[in-house]
């Protein structure tokens, strides 16, 4: 049943117009929940130098198991970035799409995965594909660029090497 009810949910946001909706020029105010601790997780938690980058998926979506293998493969080339993998699915399924697409990820120090169990990601961020990438300044927490419904990580390292200039 609660896969049902988030696939409706999600239908339903995707669906939706989003003539309006845009990524937040800074990172909003969130209270979401780490996956593997259960520990609150809000904006205070963020690093304070570098780059974030949220990657809004779902275990399910193959675009965002694309980007998920790509991003685990390519993970040394990050420099001073911390990435936070955001999906309203359990635990579970988080582990199902680590084990499956990108093993290297669940050790690694610069990835954290959060879940979003009420789709506050959603309303806060605006996505309107998965995977959807937003690049925010750590210091100034200001939006640097969004990438909606990309699956290539070539197009995500390009867009961080121009960002680190």
């Amino acid at each position: 049943m609660r896969t049902f009810t988030f696939l409706f949910i999600t239908f339903l946001v995707l669906s939706a117009p989003h003539a309006s909706a845009q990524a937040p020029h800074q990172i909003p105010n969130f209270s979401l929940q780490e996956v593997y601790t259960g520990k609150d997780f809000k904006p205070a938690d963020l690093p304070k130098d570098g780059l974030v980058v949220f990657n809004y998926y779902d275990t399910g979506c193959s675009h965002c198991q694309k980007m998920g293998a790509g991003i685990a493969e390519q993970m040394s080339t990050f420099k001073r970035i911390k990435f936070y993998f955001v999906a309203m699915n359990d635990r579970e399924y988080v582990d199902g799409f680590i084990n499956m697409f990108a093993k290297k990820l669940k050790p690694e120090p610069k990835v954290s995965f959060i879940r979003d169990p009420d789709g506050q990601f959603i309303s806060l961020f605006n996505p309107t594909q998965t995977p959807s990438i937003y690049i925010y300044d750590a210091k100034t927490k200001k939006l640097l660029k969004h990438l909606d419904g990309v699956d290539d990580v070539k197009v995500l390292q390009v867009a961080l090497q121009q960002l680190a200039r």
